[in-house]
């Protein structure tokens, strides 16, 4: 892997909204913002259960879940245990790999708490943390709003990995030609 692809777009979906939430699924794809490409048969995808992991659970995300669709409530099953699916993701993830989350607070600090709670080495450096967040208030400062249009398959942590990946190369290459 050349060190342009060295980039993971990780996105979780969870039961609360706290460091401490139960994890229901795990996505992540390889992109390279350099090059504007997203490495979408390189994808990483489990469904955990996440009613063992003693972890939060928010009565008012369980209710949230509730009128999703079905197919975005298919995760819920998941029978991944998640110091299982915390080792893979860690096997997946290429060696010195920057991670990128939509937030930076949300995914990256909650797989970060769950590495702890499971006695597992964190597979990335704090230094190699990035943000879609500042990424899109960068280029909406000088560009103009983006409007973000998820499609069918939010929700799914694989899709949004795949789509916040999509958006963020896209932004990176018309912030890069706006600089030139």
């Amino acid at each position: 892997m050349s060190i342009k692809q060295k980039h993971a777009m990780i996105d979780i979906e969870t039961m609360s909204v706290t460091t401490g939430s139960a994890i229901v699924s795990i996505g992540a794809v390889l992109f390279s913002p350099n090059d504007s490409k997203v490495y979408g048969k390189n994808t990483f995808y489990t469904e955990l259960a996440w009613e063992t992991q003693g972890r939060e659970i928010d009565e008012s995300t369980r209710e949230w879940w509730k009128p999703q669709s079905g197919r975005v409530k298919e995760a819920l099953g998941g029978s991944a245990s998640l110091k299982e699916a915390l080792q893979d993701l860690s096997e997946w993830l290429p060696r010195g790999c920057k991670v990128w989350g939509n937030g930076p607070t949300f995914d990256i600090s909650i797989l970060q708490d769950a590495y702890t709670q499971e006695g597992l080495k964190v597979p990335w450096k704090f230094y190699d943390i990035r943000d879609c967040r500042t990424v899109v208030d960068m280029y909406e400062s000088t560009q103009g709003k983006f409007y973000k249009k998820a499609g069918e398959g939010a929700h799914n942590a694989l899709h949004d990995a795949l789509y916040q990946a999509k958006y963020v190369t896209w932004m990176w290459k018309k912030l890069l030609k706006s600089g030139n």
